[in-house]
């Protein structure tokens, strides 16, 4: 069956509120239009890009560059098209609903108020104890005050939004007075019903994430990949290079045995815990910490992520050195991945 893809960033926001009829803030909504013919990158020969408005100049070059498939559409093109967007929300069924997708092919309400909530960020909490690491739980809690309690404790928690993306929603606590953490934690607790304190790591040495598929109730893995954040933990570009290379980056630092547990050990959880509620891709967000200690789960991320497609980035273009994929503003930087539009150019450079 062919599919039609969707390129929707904004999903995870779109997940916080819960609503059918999500608009984006301006510069989400910028960033999406932006990346509408993203999944030209791993879209099939017969498989179609649902992107209306994005116009197809420079696609044919663009696939001719690449050796790229898959056709623009502003909606579906016949009745047995499968939906394949980058991820699930009430707002995504809405998108397909709206191009003229089947609604047979359409997760129920059910269904999604399930991977809904799978999206939460407890999750992380659920996959740590059945991963037998209870010493890292995160608290969640309704209380602004236990937030407080929290980094006084541990000094230096990371307070975090149930549902956000590339690291928006999140805040370290460090050096903030009490009565302003209380504020902030509370603002969240008001729009989310909850809020994440999760205890910093001493000498953070990597991020990574082990990226599954999830179908027929269990987890697969299917890669391995490694991304920047910034100092308050926003995504900021994911690194582009052959699965072993990354493999042995992180090797090195934490020992492949321990990746190779790690692995086994996400993939067994991931299943009990989404396996019968969700099919699709799911990206585990880790970090190589002091010591070489693995953090096995920072957050679970059930949909379609920046490192798979670094992964299928890197399959098509098998580069000889690693490079940084990034979404950059103004003039594109190396390679340009996708045709720059709404000042945004994803671009693939060396990396420093």
């Amino acid at each position: 069956m062919s599919r039609l893809h969707l390129y929707n960033p904004a999903n995870d926001l779109a997940l916080g509120l819960g609503c059918r009829n999500y608009t984006p803030p301006p510069n989400a909504a910028s960033l999406q239009r932006a990346g509408a013919l993203l999944p030209l990158w791993w879209a099939g020969e017969s498989d179609c890009v649902l992107a209306p408005g994005a116009g197809t100049a420079g696609v044919s070059s663009l696939k001719a560059l690449y050796g790229l498939n898959g056709n623009p559409v502003s909606e579906a093109r016949g009745s047995d098209m499968r939906p394949d967007p980058w991820g699930w929300s009430a707002d995504t069924v809405r998108i397909f609903t709206s191009a003229g997708v089947d609604p047979a092919l359409l997760p129920s309400e059910t269904d999604i108020a399930a991977m809904r909530m799978l999206s939460h960020r407890r999750t992380s909490i659920s996959m740590l104890r059945e991963m037998g690491r209870v010493d890292l739980l995160p608290l969640e809690t309704s209380d602004p005050q236990e937030a407080v309690e929290m980094e006084r404790r541990y000094p230096g928690c990371y307070i975090k939004s149930p549902w956000s993306g590339s690291g928006r929603g999140v805040f370290c606590a460090g050096g903030l007075a009490p009565e302003i953490l209380a504020s902030k934690a509370a603002g969240i607790i008001h729009r989310q019903g909850s809020v994440m304190v999760e205890r910093g790591m001493k000498e953070k040495q990597a991020d990574f994430a082990m990226l599954f598929h999830i179908s027929g109730g269990e987890a697969r893995y299917r890669g391995i990949s490694m991304f920047l954040t910034e100092n308050r933990g926003m995504y900021s570009g994911n690194i582009v290079a052959p699965q072993e290379w990354i493999f042995s980056r992180l090797a090195a630092m934490a020992g492949r045995g321990n990746l190779e547990e790690t692995a086994r050990s996400a993939a067994e959880a991931l299943g009990k815990i989404a396996g019968h509620k969700y099919e699709g891709w799911a990206g585990v967000d880790m970090m190589v910490c002091q010591g070489g200690m693995i953090h096995p789960c920072i957050e679970v991320n059930l949909r379609r992520t920046m490192g798979v497609v670094a992964m299928d980035v890197a399959s098509r273009l098998r580069p000889s050195r690693p490079g940084l994929m990034a979404w950059r503003r103004g003039a594109p930087v190396g390679l340009t991945l996708l045709p720059p539009a709404e000042g945004w150019a994803l671009c693939l450079s060396p990396l420093e």
